[in-house]
């Protein structure tokens, strides 16, 4: 995982619940590091570490913290210098899942030892579409489902999120059905919750 996940998650809880928190998560998960270089790259298991302990810290369980990063990931990612990556794709919240991989791509050039997660839209008559969502890492589902909901937000819009295959023995990666329900919504803040 690249340290700017990492970093986000403890940009998050410096936030929402302060550096007592931020020190006892650490703890929790075994760490010594208590920021990270958002350029490097970082054993995975170390950021499964800190959501098992933030888990243990709010009382909620994985999807819940996950999603809620994913929610804040976006702003997160957003004020930093991948920000304008991301405006490149578009405006609208199609406009920028369809630019995810290029976004990554972009990436890449700087970080090439950066494992990026593919995202592939399926556009549907009716206005909603299929994202086919593909990764090496297993369980940051929720966080998807988060991120899209961030995203969602970014662009003014509301959407309905269904998970309808998971990553599994029998199914190489998770597909998500995204309905647009509201185009009409200012961007606001991805609300804290954990």
């Amino acid at each position: 995982m690249y340290g700017m996940v990492n970093e986000g998650i403890r940009t998050f809880i410096l936030d929402n619940h302060g550096p007592e928190a931020w020190q006892s998560i650490c703890e929790t998960a075994g760490l010594e590091e208590l920021e990270f270089e958002r350029m490097s790259s970082y054993d995975d298991a170390i950021t499964y570490k800190l959501v098992g302990a933030i888990c243990s810290f709010t009382g909620l369980p994985a999807s819940d913290v996950l999603s809620i990063f994913g929610k804040y990931w976006v702003e997160y990612a957003g004020a930093s210098h991948f920000g304008n990556l991301m405006r490149l794709a578009g405006n609208s919240f199609i406009e920028q899942l369809k630019g995810l991989d290029d976004m990554h791509d972009r990436i890449l050039l700087s970080m090439p030892h950066l494992k990026p997660p593919s995202f592939e839209v399926d556009q549907k008559e009716d206005g909603s579409c299929i994202l086919h969502y593909y990764s090496d890492r297993d369980g940051l589902a929720p966080m998807v489902i988060g991120l899209l909901h961030g995203l969602a937000k970014e662009t003014g819009e509301s959407i309905e999120v269904n998970q309808v295959a998971v990553k599994s023995e029998q199914a190489d990666h998770d597909i998500f059905e995204i309905r647009i329900l509201d185009t009409a919504l200012k961007p606001m803040r991805p609300e804290a919750g954990i």
